[in-house]
């Protein structure tokens, strides 16, 4: 907008812009409000002019959503999530999350503190938990990532469960690789899966272990050091201490 309109609306300098976008912002809000959608606090809400909201939603405290974001009937967002040009499907629950660019089906949960980006599709049914960040990935309807992962260029198939710190690494320095992961898969907590890499449904992978090939349908991949115990340790470095 020029400086000429800035004035022809009364917005002669920053305070008056300020004023202006909250106006504009009540109406949104008021818009939305009428045509069935809950806003908790929405002072606290952005909605940009693309937006729409479906209705029986429920808008959370301090969220915002921005772009050309999409948001089915019965959701509820928030407090504190962020979605830019998302698509949000019906019944969906997100909380204390960022939302970018990635589609999110119906009855889905995301969050809190949950990350995805752009190319990112999480299946009906399916859960994306607390710390978790996926990029480019495909995860199944029904499937679950619950805690403190990393999923990048990954296709995840249906009713698997990511156990917690389950990462893929996917870039070599060079390329980006993919991992698939077939359905009803199970991946012991501490996975690394470095990809490319193929699992099969109904496939186990062992607690700490770092997969590097592809694991069979209804096999258990275990790759990690022998555990060592050494007797006595404790008594050395008392004695070492006291030195």
């Amino acid at each position: 907008m020029t400086a000429d309109a800035d004035a022809a609306l009364g917005v002669n300098d920053r305070a008056g812009l300020m004023d202006a976008e909250a106006a504009a912002q009540r109406r949104l809000i008021e818009q939305h409000a009428r045509a069935g959608v809950t806003f908790l606090q929405p002072g606290t809400t952005r909605v940009e002019a693309g937006v729409t909201i479906g209705h029986d939603s429920v808008i959370g405290p301090g969220t915002v959503l921005e772009g050309s974001t999409s948001v089915g009937e019965r959701c509820e967002l928030g407090p504190h999530t962020t979605a830019r040009d998302a698509t949000i499907h019906d019944g969906v629950v997100a909380v204390h999350s960022f939302l970018l660019g990635a589609e999110i089906g119906p009855d889905a949960t995301v969050g809190p503190f949950a990350y995805l980006r752009p190319g990112t599709i999480v299946r009906e049914g399916a859960k994306v938990g607390t710390f978790v960040e996926i990029k480019n990935s495909d995860i199944g309807a029904g499937s679950k990532v619950p805690h403190l992962s990393y999923i990048g260029d990954t296709d995840v198939g249906e009713d698997s469960n990511l156990g917690a710190s389950t990462i893929t690494a996917n870039y070599d320095g060079r390329k980006k690789h993919r991992t698939k992961l077939g359905k009803s898969v199970k991946t012991g907590i501490h996975t690394s899966l470095i990809a490319p890499l193929d699992v099969g449904d109904r496939a186990y992978t062992g607690a700490g272990s770092t997969i590097t090939g592809d694991i069979p349908e209804g096999a258990l991949g275990i790759a990690r050091e022998e555990q060592k115990n050494i007797e006595g340790y404790a008594d050395r470095v008392e004695e070492d201490s006291q030195k």
